[in-house]
């Protein structure tokens, strides 16, 4: 069936080690800008090799709080590319299969001037990728307020990286989404590298196990099985209580689908 990976914060990662060793914890670690800013390497570096020692595979998440790679104030634009670098930075330490950011599209933001937004965001990810290529890395920007995938394809056709990829995320897509999931999986299915699995009722960002919610998590399997696709599949339970049974059904889901 292959590993599910398991979001957990960098701090969180280093006190609870042992337990993630123990239960086979596969994680995908995410770096606040606090952590960027507090980490050492040689306590990264020793992280990295307590994880690749034991057989746990690793993908990474950026910061995104207050962070703009599209925006428009140069000076928030330069903050947001920095802290882009130095994830990636970090990152290469672990030999990720990702890192995930945000790519920072909102429609109010931008009066839905899509063309302002990417003329800009280009400026940011064109060096980040070419330096992912040269590192080896893999980026895969995730939805987030989108009500519809064309923004981010039209980022991910103008890049034209296979270093550059879509990660989708369930919770976000059911919150603000205004287009089905199978429009999102047909227009962007060979962009797709990872998927994050939570679940919601629409009224906020819950982070519930998948089934727990509203989404139509049978149907969005079946379309995965039906078009043959097997990405990296990362569940995000922001509470421990939640781990185990968004584990439960992520494995279920898609031992049932593939």
């Amino acid at each position: 069936m292959g590993v599910i990976h398991v979001n957990v914060p960098y701090q969180m990662l280093l006190r609870r080690i042992e337990f993630a060793i123990e239960h086979r914890i596969h994680p995908e670690i995410y770096f606040s800008a606090e952590d960027l800013d507090h980490s050492h390497e040689e306590e990264v570096r020793n992280l990295a090799r307590t994880l690749q020692r034991h057989g746990l595979e690793i993908t990474v998440h950026g910061p995104f709080m207050d962070l703009s790679p599209g925006g428009m104030d140069r000076k928030v634009k330069g903050v947001t590319q920095e802290r882009f670098r130095k994830t990636m930075e970090l990152a290469t330490l672990f030999q990720p299969k990702t890192i995930v950011f945000h790519p920072g599209y909102e429609k109010w933001k931008f009066d839905g001037d899509v063309s302002l937004w990417l003329k800009s965001s280009l400026e940011t990810w064109n060096p980040l990728v070419e330096d992912a290529d040269r590192k080896g890395l893999t980026l895969a920007i995730e939805n987030v307020f989108e009500e519809d995938p064309s923004s981010i394809l039209r980022l991910l056709e103008r890049i034209d990286s296979p270093h550059f990829r879509f990660c989708f995320d369930t919770g976000h897509y059911h919150l603000f989404s205004k287009t089905h999931f199978s429009e999102w999986i047909k227009r962007l299915k060979t962009y797709l590298i990872e998927i994050h699995l939570h679940d919601n009722h629409q009224g906020r960002d819950e982070h519930l196990p998948l089934g727990e919610g509203s989404i139509d998590v049978e149907g969005f399997f079946r379309l995965l099985s039906l078009e043959k696709l097997r990405p990296i599949f990362t569940i995000e339970p922001h509470q421990e209580e939640h781990l185990w049974r968004g584990m439960k059904a992520a494995e279920r889901l898609i031992s049932s689908h593939f």
